[in-house]
């Protein structure tokens, strides 16, 4: 069977404390480094169909293959992200694929519009959508269409991960470039 969803690259948590929350993950699996974006507003957000201002924080690692997501929202928005940290906090909240091609399209050619919960177009080009309790169990889906840019920083953090030596497990997420660059000259 063709899956144009792609496989499954991210696990989604939504948390009230990333420091903590990320290094349960640290000291639990061995999983880090974790970098952090700190204050992101959010491009052209909706939650079922209103458009919102919202704002979070945000840290990403790796576990082998596979991105662990924390997501910390910073404001009290009715938004998808406050009303996962009042019924489920710390759970796991979705899955995340990235999809080759148009968003939109893939969208329509399913006819999954109506199980769009939210979805965001960031300045950054990034693009995603959350399709409500798609997955058995009750999950979201969150489907990405993403820059080479973002693919790019998405397996640097992996390659860093995989040499990753335990030390300085929270790294604010400017740390990536030169971190990716140190795996370079080390002919990683």
């Amino acid at each position: 069977m063709h899956n144009e969803f792609g496989p499954v690259m991210q696990l989604g948590y939504i948390v009230d404390d990333i420091e903590q929350v990320a290094m349960e993950w640290v000291k639990r699996a061995g999983v880090g480094p974790f970098y952090l974006l700190d204050g992101v507003k959010m491009d052209q957000y909706y939650y079922r169909g209103v458009r919102m201002d919202v704002e979070l924080r945000l840290a990403f690692a790796y576990w082998g293959q596979v991105q662990v997501e924390l997501i910390h929202p910073l404001d009290s928005a009715d938004s998808f992200y406050n009303r996962a940290l009042k019924e489920a906090p710390g759970k796991l909240n979705h899955c995340a694929t990235v999809v080759k091609g148009d968003l939109d399209a893939l969208l329509d050619r399913h006819n999954l519009a109506d199980r769009v919960v939210h979805a965001a177009d960031m300045s950054s080009g990034l693009k995603f959508v959350y399709l409500e309790n798609y997955l058995p169990g009750g999950l979201h889906l969150e489907l990405i269409q993403a820059q080479e840019s973002t693919l790019h920083a998405f397996e640097g953090m992996r390659a860093v991960a995989e040499h990753w030596d335990g030390k300085n497990p929270i790294r604010p997420m400017a740390d990536v470039a030169a971190d990716i660059a140190g795996l370079n000259q080390r002919d990683l």
